[in-house]
């Protein structure tokens, strides 16, 4: 990763920075690989050194850092990890890879409301994948943002203005969201100010 120190995020900013992970065959190797760049890139933003940063872990395992003056997301799938921050309050992100669906129909009944599953149907069947996948990340984004469960959310998740924005009655929340793809791969964010600008940072 860059050694350039960033400037902390702004209002109405998304930065997205994208890790590709090494051939790392344990899975604990590869968490500590992870957590190395994100914590020197958080420290980074904050003008804090990366020792003295503080991560903690709530409830539902989200991750915390009560010292930065901003909110961040971590992500990650197969051979990618993802961190998003924000100058907002709170924030949720997701990535997903284009590996195969083990049943699209059925998730697709899960995520889509009656209405949009009818329309998702009437898709090309590549299209309704990268469509599908694209959802998925959207939701996950909200239920990280919230510091939710993900299955036990879907219910309660009502897309507005095109997808655009989420409303979240049971949680008295109302998010902003925003997705696309980057070398194959979907990802979605959701925040509590709209995000104006979406900005991707790789090593």
């Amino acid at each position: 990763m860059s050694q350039v120190p960033h400037p902390q995020p702004e209002s109405g900013h998304v930065h997205l920075h994208w890790w590709r992970l090494p051939p790392l065959a344990d899975t604990s190797a590869r968490s500590r690989w992870v957590w190395t760049q994100v914590r020197t890139c958080l420290a980074s933003r904050a003008g804090i050194a990366a020792t003295d940063l503080e991560i903690r872990r709530s409830a539902n395992g989200k991750p915390l850092a009560p010292q930065l003056p901003f909110a961040f997301s971590l992500a990650h799938d197969d051979d990618v990890a993802l961190l998003a921050l924000t100058a907002g309050g709170m924030i949720g992100v997701d990535v997903l890879g284009a590996r195969a669906l083990a049943n699209p129909q059925r998730l697709a009944r899960r995520l889509y409301a009656t209405h949009e599953l009818m329309q998702w149907q009437t898709l090309a069947a590549e299209q309704r994948l990268r469509q599908l996948r694209t959802r998925f990340c959207v939701i996950e984004a909200v239920v990280k943002a919230l510091d939710w469960r993900l299955w036990s959310g879907l219910g309660n998740i009502h897309f507005l203005r095109q997808g655009r924005i989420a409303r979240v009655p049971v949680k008295r929340a109302q998010l902003h969201l925003a997705s696309g793809e980057r070398e194959g791969y979907a990802w979605g964010v959701a925040t509590d100010t709209e995000a104006e600008a979406v900005t991707h940072h790789a090593p």
